[in-house]
């Protein structure tokens, strides 16, 4: 069961994507991003896609920045974390918890990836809402296939399932994005 879910929400974010990062507007601006040097616009992507979400038919409710108590025995340092995104799929009854991040270099958009993962485990199981897993979408520039692949098989924070994780170049730009 757990596994027809997980592929069912990997599908679904994916088209997601796609839908969203085939949209001019945003390839446009992508563009503007990298020929202006512009950086840290992670909030910017966060919001065109809430927008986005806002509007898609097969959306029926995000909310933004929910946020968790952490278990305190596996996080001394911090109380509360906050999920960029819960996202409700028409005819589901709970969300699939999305975070998103942006980086100019592929290493470390991965790496903030997989700790944001890491940081989701700590959260209080009696405060989730939701018995999905959380999933992260990066926004990077386009690596090679094998590199991509080097970067998440050879992280120090956990083993990935690569039949849960999908990249694909965003046409017209130097960008991929990444779900894991």
């Amino acid at each position: 069961m757990k596994m027809k879910m997980l592929k069912e929400d990997l599908e679904f974010l994916t088209t997601l994507a796609q839908e969203f990062f085939k949209q001019e507007d945003i390839v446009y601006k992508l563009n503007q991003f990298l020929d202006n040097q512009i950086k840290g616009w992670e909030i910017w992507l966060q919001v065109e896609f809430a927008l986005f979400l806002f509007k898609h038919p097969n959306v029926s409710e995000i909310e933004r920045e929910k946020r968790y108590e952490l278990d305190k025995r596996m996080s001394k340092d911090k109380d509360i974390c906050s999920i960029d995104f819960l996202i409700r799929q028409k005819y589901k009854q709970s969300s699939i918890p999305l975070e998103i991040k942006q980086h100019e270099n592929a290493s470390n958009c991965i790496r903030y990836m997989l700790k944001d993962i890491e940081k989701y485990e700590k959260v209080r199981d009696s405060s989730t809402t939701t018995g999905r897993s959380l999933w992260c979408l990066g926004l990077h520039p386009t690596v090679e296939d094998d590199y991509l692949e080097k970067l998440i098989n050879e992280n120090k924070f956990r083993e990935i399932n690569p039949d849960f994780v999908t990249s694909q170049v965003i046409e017209g730009t130097k960008f991929s994005f990444t779900l894991l």
